[in-house]
């Protein structure tokens, strides 16, 4: 296993713990579908065809659609840029379709890099739900005013 590798899932883990603890439920299934994710890619690259990762692109495939599912339904800033990241990582899979020896350990890089992302986008999860559960208790989303319970429009900031 390549150092790199290594700190990535390392990075992980501690990032998957903070959302476990810290994170509600859409957290929580996102560091499912993640985990998951991990485990299957590693028992699905004996799986392929000339080169083409065919196991490990189709568990990428099916990451991206449990993180967009998650973004659309969680409302989380964070599942929205690791889903895209994600995306990056799906279309890089198709990279040796174009040119195979030049762009085969280019598309590897790239897959690194963007995971890389991932990893760094679940500690902004971990903020981001700490940020929204502080909101909730705090109902300082700046959206509501009370103005003797009258209907008023909240004050402007100039």
């Amino acid at each position: 296993m390549h150092p790199v590798q290594i700190i990535l899932i390392l990075a992980n883990l501690i990032a998957f713990a903070l959302l476990l603890w810290r994170g509600g439920t859409v957290e929580r299934w996102a560091v499912l579908a993640l985990t998951a994710a991990q485990v299957l890619s590693v028992l699905s690259v004996p799986w392929d065809i000339d080169g083409f990762r065919i196991g490990v692109m189709l568990v990428d495939v099916a990451l991206f659609a449990a993180l967009w599912g998650l973004a659309e339904h969680g409302r989380r800033w964070w599942l929205v840029a690791c889903a895209g990241f994600q995306l990056i990582i799906v279309v890089s899979h198709l990279a040796p379709f174009f040119a195979h020896e030049r762009l085969g350990w280019a598309a590897v890089t790239l897959q690194w890099v963007a995971w890389t992302f991932v990893s760094l986008t679940a500690f902004v999860g971990v903020w981001e739900a700490g940020a929204d559960r502080r909101f909730v208790r705090e109902e300082s989303d700046g959206a509501r005013m009370d103005h003797e319970h009258s209907p008023r429009a909240a004050a402007s900031v100039e």
